[in-house]
């Protein structure tokens, strides 16, 4: 390789580094927040969560260790970051319109996803609202989470989606591989996410280059 080439590839790789940390910042700066902790625990978890940011932009460590937070917090700290970096197309949802959390099924996350209710997402507002998954109006959300109780059902609640502009997320294993948008998952101990791009092109979003880069898979690249 030239050395031209080279400074340049070293260049480029350094500035993903740059991306990768200023989402996991972006993360760190707004979980952390008295909604979801007490005061006096903050600055240990902050310390905990600058090591969880240096675990993610490390070649070869694209995890989050889940020690210091629960797995459901991790999942719904995530999940909040995605509300913020997703981008929908401006007949979806135009300026100052609020962006509509659907849930539907049970699972872990559920007091934590409720708990996003009215916390704002850059300059939107989160709205959480609890479905059931024959619910005609699933294709007015905006971000809809199937919960793990739906594992039997939720392919065909895909289907019936078809490419509504939604971005689907799940804690069910195969989700992302099987359809459906992102998946949070729990694997030896630390929080992953996968991503399938299909469903997610499909459905006129957009995710940054920045998030894709610290995806444990992609899918449909």
């Amino acid at each position: 390789m030239q050395k031209g080439s080279r400074i340049h590839s070293e260049m480029a790789g350094q500035k993903r580094l740059a991306d990768a940390m200023g989402v996991m910042r972006g993360i760190v700066k707004n979980y952390l927040r008295p909604r979801f902790f007490a005061p006096q625990s903050r600055r240990y978890l902050a310390r905990q969560w600058v090591f969880a940011c240096l675990c993610l932009v490390v070649p070869g460590w694209q995890v989050l260790p889940a020690a210091s937070l629960s797995e459901a917090q991790i999942k719904a700290a995530y999940l909040y970051n995605f509300a913020k970096f997703v981008e929908w197309p401006a007949d979806v949802l135009p300026p100052g319109a609020d962006i509509l959390l659907c849930v539907v099924g049970n699972s872990v996350l559920d007091s934590e996803l409720q708990a996003l209710d009215g916390r704002k997402a850059g300059e939107r507002i989160l709205r959480f609202v609890q479905h059931s998954n024959t619910d005609p109006d699933l294709t007015t959300c905006h971000l809809l989470f199937l919960g793990s109780s739906e594992k039997s059902h939720f392919v065909v609640t895909l289907k019936a989606l078809g490419d509504a502009p939604v971005l689907t997320l799940s804690d069910i294993d195969d989700f992302a591989e099987k359809g459906g948008g992102i998946s949070l998952l729990f694997r030896e101990n630390k929080v992953v996410f996968e991503v399938n791009l299909e469903p997610i092109r499909n459905a006129r979003l957009h995710l940054p280059g920045q998030l894709l880069n610290i995806a444990a898979i992609v899918y449909g690249r």
